[in-house]
């Protein structure tokens, strides 16, 4: 059985200029190869157009490209710039192509519709190209990026096609946005710059956008401006010069990005930062006092009988515990100020820019106070903690973290021995002589 479709005599001539063409032309009905031209059967490494019809197009498709293929022919079938890949011939090396992908109408009872594919060889501009490694990282760019806009303006900014993402993503219809200058869909703050930007790369051929992928803003039809990565590609039809520009919406990422970020530094608990945020705090404060000359206070606080709590009451109560004592300290410091959970039941105060170590003081009596106070605890019960607390003040009792904190621990410690729920400055035990 054979898949080729004899053309009627009124279509000798189209099938002869088809048969001269030096691309790959393809028609495509139900998914498989109904018809291709003999340049086309030569590109795929076929001895015979036999091997080829009634065969899907993406047995053909390098590997790499398999997931792009997986979407459909409809989604590459509005990019009239067409889409770069990689084409898999039989026992040969792959081929670059540039695919143009146009959808044919067929007479009913047929559903599915048909689409004429054009590949064409541009396999030796690539191999020819002096950035070969980054440009096959901004063809994968395009190729993973089917899913996002995809728009091409003139020299001039004009918009001359934006795909159904792009409608999506900015919020406006197709109509609303070809043949106009594309600074409507970036806020002012970005717009102002972009007719620039095209103006200068026109005189020099240089420009931070072109050839690379950068972190923006745009602006959605109803004023809301999100972020998105924008990758800039200039292509060619015929003498015109055209500018593809894949955008990205990075909100949902950014919020991931930002949500890890946080629980990298935060603990998950209390919600305090952890001692990796603590340690970053802590070198930044001791930057800005030597800076400032103005006094800094590291307090270590460690809970007193918090255990029993965690034997008699259960880990849910110690865990209440935990968040109010985290609560209870941060009503009693600035908004400048940082409260750190080292883990379990260890506490530190960052105090900043105080006038002397009797702020300090005043602190540590509030933080006791608070953390005198019964606090409820699942299953309707109370309990009880107190805190043993020690201070070192920078530059009295050190000028690096290190230092500052052994300070404070050994002044904590000291409040331990000495019967606990207490403070003590480490500087009035080295007074002492302990």
């Amino acid at each position: 059985m054979t898949h080729k479709k004899s053309p009627n005599p009124a279509n000798t001539t189209t099938h002869e200029l088809l048969s001269a063409i030096s691309n790959l032309v393809s028609v495509l009905e139900d998914g498989r190869l109904t018809y291709i031209n003999p340049a086309g059967v030569h590109m795929l490494g076929a001895r015979g157009e036999d091997e080829v019809l009634g065969h899907d197009l993406a047995e053909f498709i390098h590997a790499d490209y398999a997931d792009l293929i997986a979407l459909g022919l409809d989604a590459f079938a509005e990019e009239d710039a067409g889409v770069p890949l990689k084409l898999h011939p039989q026992n040969a090396r792959p081929i670059d192509v540039l695919m143009r992908v146009q959808k044919l109408t067929r007479p009913s009872p047929h559903k599915e519709p048909a689409f004429m594919v054009e590949c064409r060889d541009i396999d030796n501009y690539i191999r020819a190209s002096e950035d070969a490694r980054k440009r096959e990282q901004r063809l994968a760019n395009v190729l993973g990026a089917v899913r996002d806009a995809i728009l091409t303006i003139n020299t001039k900014g004009i918009v001359q096609s934006i795909n159904a993402a792009g409608e999506r993503i900015f919020g406006y219809p197709k109509h609303h946005v070809i043949g106009q200058n594309i600074r409507m869909l970036f806020p002012s703050s970005h717009a102002d710059h972009h007719d620039k930007y095209l103006a200068n790369y026109a005189k020099t051929r240089e420009s931070p956008l072109i050839n690379t992928t950068q972190e923006l803003e745009a602006q959605h039809a109803n004023g809301a401006v999100f972020p998105i990565e924008l990758t800039v590609t200039e292509i060619r039809e015929g003498t015109q010069r055209l500018f593809t520009g894949v955008i990205r919406d990075i909100t949902e990422r950014n919020k991931v990005l930002s949500k890890i970020h946080h629980l990298a530094h935060h603990d998950a608990l209390t919600n305090l930062p952890n001692r990796t945020l603590y340690i970053e705090r802590v070198e930044r404060a001791i930057y800005r006092a030597k800076r400032t000359q103005k006094p800094l206070a590291l307090m270590f606080v460690d809970l007193d009988k918090f255990k029993p709590i965690n034997d008699t009451l259960g880990h849910e109560a110690g865990d209440a515990v935990l968040k109010t004592v985290a609560e209870r300290m941060l009503a009693c410091v600035r908004q400048s100020d940082t409260v750190a959970r080292f883990g379990g039941d260890e506490f530190v105060a960052i105090l900043e820019n105080l006038d002397g170590p009797e702020n300090a003081a005043k602190v540590a009596q509030k933080v006791l106070a608070k953390l005198s106070a019964p606090i409820a605890v699942p299953g309707g019960q109370t309990a009880t903690v107190g805190a043993s607390i020690g201070i070192s003040t920078f530059p009295d009792d050190g000028t690096t973290m290190d230092a500052l904190a052994h300070a404070a621990d050994q002044a904590m410690y000291a409040v331990k021995n000495a019967g606990r729920n207490g403070f003590q400055f480490y500087k009035d035990l080295a007074d002492q002589g302990t």
